[in-house]
């Protein structure tokens, strides 16, 4: 789905983006360096740290592929110090902290991805897997540190994941064109959640709501797209989402479908 934020779910969360958190789905600050040797393709990033607001962290990936007839495979690792979850004070904190200011979940970041493609014909197959692990900070920060946009994050959280918390998520889809200016796409998306609670909630199961508890969530989508031109097309499509367990804490509802239709000029 090109990362559809429509029709795609991990292109509606910056997750699987940002190595687990949204803010990091773009890296600034960096070095990198691409290079082909043969079939094999190879990469590294590394964001410096210690410039501009909100990034006093470091990060880096390294990702290898190759193609070979039709068939298109890569892997990808991905690790982020202090990556930085920010989210709105709850009720009680609102009454003793600045009114501008935000909360935030800290932790150090694991990614392993795994995508391929294959083209038959004019068909086109992707699928993919990726696991993301949190780990408390190595380096904490600080109550009242500045966090991306210059907002204040006045009440942080830098012991969320004594339990880690992984992450999977897999997809697999299928774009076939029907005629040179049609193309019809589906896809399948799964997330699972462990339990990384602690205490009481210790090993709960999806059939508890807290955040920190297993969950599931699911998502398939159709998509037709028809070019009217070479920079302008229309398209019609939707996705079904379904959230149980820990990842369905905070949906008012655990189920809902999107029918979206729209039409797209290319500058």
């Amino acid at each position: 789905m090109g990362a559809s934020n429509a029709f795609s779910l991990i292109g509606y969360s910056g997750t699987t983006a940002g190595i687990g958190d949204t803010e990091d789905a773009r890296l600034d600050s960096t070095l990198k360096y691409r290079v082909n040797l043969g079939p094999i393709r190879a990469s590294a990033l590394y964001q410096l740290s210690g410039y501009g607001v909100a990034n006093e962290k470091s990060a880096y990936e390294f990702g290898v592929g190759t193609d070979y007839q039709g068939l298109s495979v890569d892997a990808i690792y991905s690790q982020t110090y202090d990556a930085i979850s920010a989210s709105a004070l709850s009720a009680a904190q609102f009454l003793v902290e600045p009114a501008n200011s935000l909360a935030a979940t800290v932790s150090d970041n694991t990614s392993y991805m795994l995508l391929a493609r294959y083209t038959l014909g004019a068909a086109n197959f992707y699928g993919g897997y990726e696991r993301i692990q949190f780990d408390n900070p190595e380096h904490p920060l600080a109550n009242d540190t500045s966090g991306l946009g210059g907002y204040l994050l006045s009440v942080v959280n830098n012991t969320a994941f004594t339990q880690n918390k992984v992450l999977q998520i897999s997809w697999g889809g299928v774009k076939y064109a029907m005629t040179p200016d049609l193309d019809l796409m589906g896809a399948y998306y799964h997330e699972f959640q462990n339990s990384f609670a602690t205490g009481k909630l210790a090993g709960c199961g999806s059939a508890l709501l807290s955040s920190a508890c297993s969950g599931d969530e699911d998502a398939v989508s159709l998509v037709a797209d028809y070019r009217l031109s070479k920079r302008f097309d229309v398209y019609a499509g939707a996705m079904y989402s379904q959230v149980a367990g820990g990842l369905a804490n905070g949906f008012l509802h655990d189920s809902t479908i999107d029918p979206t239709i729209g039409a797209r000029f290319k500058f």
